[in-house]
């Protein structure tokens, strides 16, 4: 008899569980896409330079033996790229790095709703509303403040799929889950080593506050953290392998890397190259997290202390450079953690946010909601007007809820509101997907040329591009706008040309990885930025070696025929006798 009745219990059970997994894939996929409509997608971006001749596994062939960028690809500290080396060669790149960006924003939704439950977020339609808050969040559009790091961008990197499993990590500590959050962890340094080494400060501040409310004991929480270090263990092997085999870090090479970092790109890095009006937006984000996080009221979610800790690594990310240059410590990139504290402030302003649209008080549906959704969901710079408005909710909810009652007109106040929502994300939506077309077509030039290098030119040819923007403090020499721009979409050349470049200003990332490379990349970069003239670029290639010149199409006379033209590209052969 007890059998009898059991057996209907787990069978509603078991269909109650697989509906929530049905919804909540419904909701992640809903999150993935709607994210993509408003952000736009483009392959063929910056980041692409490192990652393209992985896959197409260009470090194997001949003509790349002598080239010292493509050869330090080969200990690129990503093992999600190393696992996919050499695996692809042809336009069919551009399905898989969309397939990827898809999953990569699932896996980030999915991150979210772990947040959502947590934090009181439990109705179907309050995960619903939740996901498109955070799809809209300003906080999530593009880079994080003083820091840039990747949040809702447009193109595909390994970083950005760290994001989500950053988040299941806290997550899955945040309810007691200690193995699987350290496991989870394993899989973001998989992914991106340094973000795993941010994720372990509000990783292990959970787990203080817990143990000081009783939580653990000793034993318990022991045994579940060897357990779950032992998996991060068998994760992080390979990027440890890796990085202890490259040769390029042997060298010592004699220059000072903040002086390499300013030149470069030093946002990452260098707090005094991030303009004040970033620092001061990461820090009002990070005061509307927290402001939010202690009106919702959830201790039990532990979002203070995860925001708390991702904080403190952004914080040591400012003092690290002015106590030491070290190439290894720099090379954590903390100030890119900011990331987290954008993520988990708008999981806190988006939770709030869906907690008033569906409260039982009038004024917090028709005004206080409408009105955070306004600010936290249209431009970063209303930022401000946003902590303000919390720390009005926050000090004062008698008045604010006295004045509310005296002033019944501000309930239309709240569909005007969420129709300056609507229309500018619409507008957001035709400039992401303007600047998506104007992607793709700086890249299909790229592309073009580069097929035609591989079957018209000989396999050991060297070409002379556009270097492109150098992006740091220091200039290597005054800025030629025509050239930059002829450089954008060059990161798919080398992948479908199978051809050397000669150098890229991007390129000078290597440097982080094989320091060996610095007075390559600096010396071809200086040189090949002084030349001003289609015929300086010939007569220096010439004394190079290099067999090709690309270079913009509109020539004064009188200047040599083309050899292919490719859009606002246009290839030129080296005559012999040019460098003299």
């Amino acid at each position: 008899m007890t059998e009898s009745l059991r057996m209907p219990r787990m069978g509603m059970a078991r269909t109650h569980h697989v509906a929530n997994w049905r919804t909540g894939f419904a909701l992640v996929s809903f999150g993935a896409l709607f994210s993509l409509i408003l952000s736009g997608y483009s392959a063929g971006e910056e980041n692409n330079f490192y990652q393209l001749p992985i896959l197409g596994g260009l470090y194997h062939e001949p003509q790349f033996s002598n080239d010292p960028f493509i050869q330090s690809l080969r200990f690129y500290a990503s093992g999600f790229w190393q696992l996919l080396s050499g695996r692809m060669d042809g336009p069919e790149i551009y399905v898989l790095l969309f397939v990827f960006q898809l999953l990569s924003r699932m896996i980030l939704f999915a991150g979210m709703l772990s947040w959502a439950s947590l934090l009181g977020i439990e109705s179907d339609r309050e995960r619903l509303a939740f996901i498109a808050l955070v799809a809209l969040s300003s906080t999530l559009n593009g880079f994080s403040n003083a820091g840039v790091g990747g949040l809702l961008i447009t193109s595909f990197t390994h970083s950005e799929v760290a994001n989500g499993t950053t988040l299941l990590a806290l997550a899955w500590a945040a309810r007691g889950r200690v193995t699987t959050a350290f496991a989870m962890n394993g899989v973001t340094f998989f992914l991106n080593a340094f973000v795993a080494v941010w994720t372990a400060v509000p990783l292990g501040l959970i787990i203080l506050a817990q143990w000081w409310q009783g939580r653990w004991t000793w034993r318990g929480l022991l045994v579940r953290a060897l357990a779950g270090l032992a998996i991060f263990a068998i994760l992080a092997e390979p990027v440890v392998r890796d990085v202890e085999a490259d040769p390029y870090t042997k060298v010592a090479p004699g220059f000072d890397y903040v002086a390499f970092l300013e030149s470069f790109f030093p946002y990452h890095f260098l707090i005094w190259s991030d303009p004040l009006r970033e620092i001061g937006l990461l820090a009002v984000v990070f005061c509307c997290g927290m402001l939010a996080v202690q009106m919702l009221r959830a201790p039990d979610a532990f979002l203070a202390p995860a925001l708390g800790g991702a904080a403190v690594v952004w914080v040591a990310g400012v003092v690290l450079p002015y106590i030491t240059h070290a190439r290894v410590l720099l090379d954590l990139h903390l100030l890119r953690s900011g990331s987290t504290i954008h993520l988990l402030a708008a999981i806190a302003i988006a939770a709030l946010a869906t907690r008033w649209c569906f409260s039982r008080n009038g004024s917090d549906r028709s005004v206080w909601a409408p009105s955070l959704i306004m600010l936290s969901c249209t431009f970063s710079i209303a930022m401000p007007l946003a902590l303000l408005l919390l720390l009005s909710r926050r000090l004062w909810p008698a008045t604010t809820a006295r004045w509310c009652n005296a002033a019944p007109w501000l309930a239309y106040a709240g569909p005007a509101l969420l129709l300056m929502v609507a229309l500018f994300n619409g507008a957001r939506i035709y400039h992401a997907a303007k600047w998506s077309r104007t992607v793709a077509e700086w890249r299909g030039d790229w592309q073009a040329l580069g097929s035609w290098a591989r079957t018209h030119t000989p396999v050991q040819s060297v070409f002379l591009v556009p270097a492109g923007t150098t992006r740091g403090t220091v200039l290597f020499a005054p800025n030629d706008g025509v050239q930059n721009a002829l450089a954008e979409g060059g990161s798919v050349f080398a992948y479908f040309s199978h051809r050397q470049a000669w150098v890229f200003s991007p390129y000078g990332a290597a440097v982080m990885w094989a320091p060996a490379y610095y007075a390559t990349w600096r010396t071809r970069l200086t040189e090949v930025k002084a030349l001003k003239t289609l015929p300086e670029r010939l007569r220096y290639a010439a004394g190079q070696g290099i067999g090709y010149v690309v270079d913009g199409c509109a020539q004064p006379d009188p200047h040599p025929a083309s050899a292919a033209r490719f859009g606002r590209l246009c290839v030129f052969a080296v005559p012999r006798n040019a460098a003299g």
